[in-house]
């Protein structure tokens, strides 16, 4: 029996467990142990844990605050909480967890790493890149540290010697797909267009549910001009990702090449209705308006202001959880239940977020590739509903 929709919320899975009951039983060990010892610190962390596997993140925090109260000086405590500030959008605090837990480790290459992250997100991209070499110096076989050093590069426009990283983080792991998705876009930069998308279908081939790929491949079709074939993976970065600004853009730039205004005019209503600063798509559909002989009046632009989503950017776009702590708990509970291991189901949200896009460094998380995926999904506009507003612009310039 597949998973089946329960009625009030939640899913249930094959032993007719709710997302709600498994949380529950997760954190029911560890609030026994607390109650027979309040100052067990592994207990909080353990819970902490549970908390950030179901992205309950304030939660989690409060939890490994906990833990460090008892235990402050405690390296992982506290490389976790940093890893939970990020997913808060808390970055200053994040970079002062890292930083105290690099004075007890120093040379805690994956915290360098994390701080080259934090450093990115806050555009101080120079202290970045020298946390990536920090990170090098002390493992340079960490093909992570090589993505991000890769991500800040671009970030600073060196995308030459960004290349450089990103093909040292592929010698070291060739399946590591973010430092494709960083190599195909400093291709892309550099004007080198079919290398550019030979990189996003290694990417793709290794991680197909990346909608960001997608979209980059996509960009590079319509610098080409072949607008057919940008749309194709425009489209699917939506069926991934519903809510990605970006990727209606880039349908919407592909339908124009089409000529098919109308319905490029939709796609890029909905990137703008996701994304109200995205200028590129505000000038875009500025100039499509224009071409049709119709722009929205003042009460549209108000129903578009009070109809406007809220979405955050992703931090974290991996699959596979960074966070160490996680790792451990989750192979712990698979040996109490007799169980093997088991590809991730938890996806985490950019915060990274990716958010960046350009969280840090363009949305190339050299944390991970991380989505959090937004309610918000509305269907695209009927060619027929767009017609009629196209027909009342124009009755109104007459």
């Amino acid at each position: 029996m597949g998973k089946t929709p329960l009625k009030g919320g939640g899913r249930v899975d094959n032993a007719g467990d709710t997302a709600f009951d498994r949380r529950n039983k997760a954190l029911a060990p560890y609030d026994k142990a607390l109650q027979r010892k309040p100052d067990d610190a592994a207990a909080w962390a353990g819970k902490a844990a549970v908390y950030l596997r179901h992205r309950m993140y304030s939660d989690s925090l409060k939890a490994f605050e906990k833990a460090l109260e008892i235990e402050p000086s405690n390296p992982a405590y506290l490389y976790e909480k940093g890893f939970v500030l990020l997913q808060l959008n808390r970055d200053e605090d994040a970079l002062q967890a890292f930083d105290r837990l690099l004075e007890i480790k120093p040379n805690s290459d994956k915290t360098w790493n994390l701080r080259t992250s934090v450093l990115c997100r806050l555009g101080q991209h120079k202290k970045a890149l020298a946390a990536s070499e920090k990170a090098l110096a002390t493992n340079p076989k960490f093909a992570g540290a090589w993505n991000a050093k890769g991500s800040v590069l671009v970030d600073l426009g060196e995308y030459e010697a960004a290349l450089i990283a990103y093909d040292a983080a592929l010698k070291i792991n060739p399946d590591l797909s973010r430092a494709w998705e960083g190599k195909g876009f400093a291709l892309f930069r550099l004007d080198r267009h079919v290398e550019a998308l030979i990189a996003y279908d290694a990417a793709l081939k290794i991680n197909p549910d990346n909608a960001k790929i997608w979209v980059g491949k996509g960009l590079v079709h319509l610098k080409l001009g072949k607008y057919k074939k940008a749309l194709g993976p425009c489209s699917q970065a939506i069926l991934i990702k519903p809510d990605f600004a970006e990727a209606w853009y880039c349908k919407g730039m592909a339908l124009s090449g089409l000529e098919k205004d109308e319905e490029a005019l939709g796609a890029l209503d909905r990137a703008l209705r996701i994304k109200p600063d995205y200028a590129e798509a505000r000038k875009a559909r500025n100039s499509l308006s224009s071409k049709l002989g119709f722009d929205l009046d003042e009460e549209e632009e108000d129903e578009r202001e009070e109809k406007k989503p809220e979405v955050r950017r992703s931090v974290w776009t991996r699959k596979e959880p960074t966070s160490e702590i996680m790792k451990k708990t989750r192979g712990q509970g698979r040996e109490q239940r007799g169980e093997g291991p088991k590809k991730s189901e938890w996806t985490r949200r950019e915060p990274k977020g990716e958010e960046t896009e350009k969280s840090w460094g363009r949305g190339t998380e050299q944390r991970g590739e991380r989505t959090e995926k937004s309610v918000w999904t509305r269907r695209e506009p009927e060619r027929e509903e767009t017609e009629k507003k196209v027909g009342r612009g124009r009755e109104k310039k007459k």
